[in-house]
């Protein structure tokens, strides 16, 4: 179920905007709530590589497990994880831009399951206000960098 996308246009290239979206110590920087992103084994980022997320939640520190499901460089970036009855997937689209620079879109799918579903109003809303700013956040830390 598509639950939201936003867009937003980015001065870099397809490519740089990846490997700063993909260098996962930058994640800090420009992901509401995460305060580090690490893959399991160590081993590079792919399709499939599990991911601990450790977040920041209402004063608390939490860590979550991600699966990396849509990895293209430099197209495609997504990650699934599932928590407390909810699955939500997450991806990037990077479209070069006439004219120079990237067009991005964040895209946020929420799947609950069971009796979560009463709850779907509220998990939107909840997302939404998350990641409003989410990619005004990226295209501020992205464009700082040379």
């Amino acid at each position: 179920m598509r639950s939201f996308s936003l867009q937003s246009h980015i001065d870099r290239t397809p490519e740089e905007l990846f490997a700063f979206m993909t260098d996962l110590p930058t994640a800090p920087a420009w992901r509401s709530q995460v305060r580090k992103m690490e893959v399991v084994d160590g081993g590079p980022l792919r399709r499939g590589a599990q991911v601990v997320v450790t977040l920041d939640v209402m004063g608390q520190v939490r860590q979550a497990l991600s699966e990396i499901w849509s990895y293209d460089p430099p197209r495609r970036f997504g990650t699934r994880n599932t928590a407390s009855g909810v699955t939500g997937e997450f991806e990037y689209v990077l479209d070069p831009a006439p004219g120079g620079g990237t067009n991005v879109t964040f895209k946020c799918d929420v799947r609950p399951h069971g009796l979560m579903w009463l709850l779907l109003p509220l998990l939107l809303r909840q997302n939404r206000a998350r990641y409003a700013d989410q990619l005004g956040r990226l295209k501020r830390a992205v464009e700082r960098t040379t």
